[in-house]
This record gives C-alpha cells, sequence and structure tokens, in this order.
C-alpha cells in the first residue's frame, strides 16, 4: 500500500480511528496502526453467552500468544453484546495490540521518512474495564457508545478480577507509545504527540485541521465509524467531523458542535450497522438535529430500513465517487507540520526542524 523509496514528510503512528484517517489523509501521510483486529469463527452461540465466548476467546488468545515474546504484543477479546450482537453469535473479535515497534514498522521509518521528516504518535488514552484471563490476555465487555461500562459489567459477569486499561478499539498501549518515542530519540527523528482521553478529540482536531488547510467553511460532512472516505474530503475540500459510531453519544457530541453553528450544505455517512442497540439513534433523529443548522444531504442510506441497510455500504462507495467527479480540485487540500503543531500548541512559537543526522 505504501511503496518503498517515498520521502514523506510524516508518518502517523498508533491508535486508530477516523480523526486520525482525515488526519493522516490530510498529511499525505502514511498511518501505521498499533492494533490488528481478528474476528475468528466460532460453533453459533447466544449472543447472551458471555461464558461461552470467553471460553473460545481463551482457547484462541493463548494460541496467539504461544511462543510469542512478553514485550511484543497484547490480546484483548472483545465482547460488545448490544453493538456487536448480531455478529458475536458466530465469531469471536480479538485485538492484538502492539508493546512494542516491530522490525518492519523500524525499517519502514527509516528508509521512507524524510530526512527533516517527523513521526506523528497518536496516543489515545481512552479508558475501559476489562478482565483480566492472564498474562497479556484479556476480555473486554462492551464499548464506546451511550451504555455506560458499568451497565454491561453489571449484567455479563465473569469470576474473574477487573482492570481499568486502555480501550480496546480506541485505546493506544502506553508501552507502544513508550516504544516509539525511545525509537525516534535514538534515531534523532522529531516526535509531534497527538494525546487525547477521547477519540472524539481526535475528530475535532482533525475537523480543525481541514479549516486549516483551506477546505470550504461553509460545508461540512458528518462520517461514521468506518463509514469515511477521506479521499472524498482532501480532493474535494469538504471538510469532515467524524463520528465514533451512529449511537446517542455522537449525537450529543454532533449537538454540542453545531451549537451556534450555519453551514450552507450539511452531509451525513451514517453507518447502517444492520442490528440496533438500545442506544443506536434513529434516522429521524439525526435530521431533526442536522437540518436546522444547513441543506440535509443523507449520503446513500435508506431511512426507512436503516440501521438493517445491507446495500448501503455499495451505494456509499458510488455516492464518494460521484461527489469526487462533481467537486473535484484541480490540488487536493494539504496540510503541513507547522500548520498541525500550531493546532496543537496556539500559543508556542514554532520549533526550528533540522535534518537527522
Amino acid at each position: 500500500q505504501y511503496p518503498d523509496g517515498h520521502e514523506y514528510k510524516a508518518i502517523v503512528i498508533g491508535s486508530p480511528n477516523g480523526g486520525v484517517a482525515h488526519l493522516a489523509a490530510l498529511l499525505h501521510a502514511p498511518f501505521l496502526t498499533a492494533s490488528f483486529l481478528l474476528a475468528v469463527r466460532h460453533p453459533t452461540i447466544d449472543p447472551e453467552d458471555i461464558d461461552a465466548y470467553y471460553a473460545a476467546g481463551e482457547r484462541l488468545a493463548a494460541e496467539i500468544l504461544a511462543g510469542s515474546k512478553r514485550t511484543s504484543f497484547e490480546v484483548i477479546n472483545h465482547y460488545d453484546p448490544l453493538h456487536d450482537r448480531a455478529l458475536i453469535k458466530y465469531v469471536n473479535f480479538l485485538r492484538v495490540k502492539l508493546l512494542e515497534l516491530p522490525q518492519a514498522y523500524q525499517d519502514f521509518i527509516l528508509q521512507n521518512l524524510a530526512p527533516d521528516g517527523k513521526i506523528v504518535l497518536i496516543d489515545c488514552s481512552y479508558q475501559w474495564p476489562q478482565y483480566i484471563v492472564g498474562e497479556r490476555s484479556y476480555l473486554q465487555v462492551g464499548g464506546l457508545g451511550a451504555i455506560p461500562a458499568g451497565e454491561y459489567l453489571n449484567r455479563f459477569v465473569l469470576d474473574l478480577p477487573v482492570e481499568e486499561r486502555r480501550e480496546s478499539e480506541w485505546g493506544c498501549p502506553p508501552e507502544f507509545a513508550c516504544a516509539v518515542k525511545d525509537f525516534a530519540k535514538r534515531h534523532g527523528i522529531d516526535v509531534i504527540e497527538v494525546s487525547y482521553d477521547h477519540p472524539q478529540g481526535y475528530s475535532l482536531l482533525s475537523y480543525r485541521a481541514y479549516l486549516a488547510a483551506g477546505a470550504h467553511k461553509q460545508e461540512i460532512m458528518f462520517d461514521c465509524f468506518n463509514y469515511q472516505n477521506p479521499l472524498t474530503n482532501i480532493q474535494t475540500g469538504i471538510p469532515a467531523l467524524w463520528l465514533p459510531f451512529n449511537t446517542e453519544d455522537s449525537l450529543a457530541f454532533a449537538r454540542s458542535f453545531l451549537s451556534g453553528k450555519r453551514f450552507e450544505r450539511i452531509y451525513l455517512a451514517l453507518l447502517p450497522s444492520f442490528a440496533g442497540s438500545p442506544d443506536t439513534a434513529s434516522i429521524g433523529e439525526w435530521e431533526k438535529l442536522l437540518s436546522p443548522h444547513g441543506d440535509l444531504t443523507i449520503i446513500d442510506v435508506d431511512p426507512h430500513t436503516f440501521p438493517a441497510d445491507p446495500l448501503a455500504p455499495f451505494r456509499f462507495v458510488d455516492g464518494m465517487k460521484r461527489l469526487r467527479e462533481e467537486r473535484h480540485r484541480s490540488t487536493s487540500i494539504e496540510l503541513s507540520l507547522a500548520t498541525l503543531a500550531a493546532l496543537l500548541h496556539p500559543n508556542q512559537p514554532p520549533a526550528p526542524s533540522a535534518p537527522r543526522p
């Protein structure tokens, strides 16, 4: 995906989310993730049966961890019986999260970062309680949404110790962040740290970055979870505000952002999650919130079937392509590292950048 021999001015590395995807696109930079999602099929279970899910995941995690170094990675078995209810009947979701900087990442950075380039470290500290299964093996119940973590733990109980840790989906392991900084120090590479305690922080930063890079201030696109296409935004100049999910907390986030604002046009790309959870916000709620703030276009989601709209992802691809063709700029918008630093530290004078030895 990222050919060798390209001198990038920045390489983005760390915990993934949609705001980070927009930020990397604006920087025209590759993104190296700290976590990898595995979906492993298991015999059909009752989605309420945490014991069956735990047993299958414990075996899988043990197999994945077998023979690995203690400092290499951890495994989190992620059980979300509300947002992933239709899926966990058939598969275990396991996240392999790096605790050190792999040699492949080190080689890529040294071979492809420009002499005066910087590492942009995404160190999200979002927390969630997790069951401790064993050494480097954890189980998380629930995830980001409008339902508090405590409600999950009260309902889905295991006889295991619980620890507040960096969240499975959005958090960056602190060991990985330290490994990146140690590597950069050894090789004389400057690091721009981007640290927030909630994924929404990266969403707001990337929106401000779009405006700073020259995007259209009178328009906005709300995209959601993995229902996004940053290429469309940088090629059209339509700024995006990423929504972590299609739930009531994201609706409240959008409401807070929109307070006192008015746009000529608002695009909504809302994830069809196929199975509604108790905290899923309806299309009607989104329309009621967004319409007073601008001319609203809902991108290729059928409001009559949402959130169960299996053809929506295919229409979304066509819709993004159509938007790029209609609104294509002669050059894609781009964010400089100096502008990113100014957004992160507005009262701090820019630091001089010297090529590394």
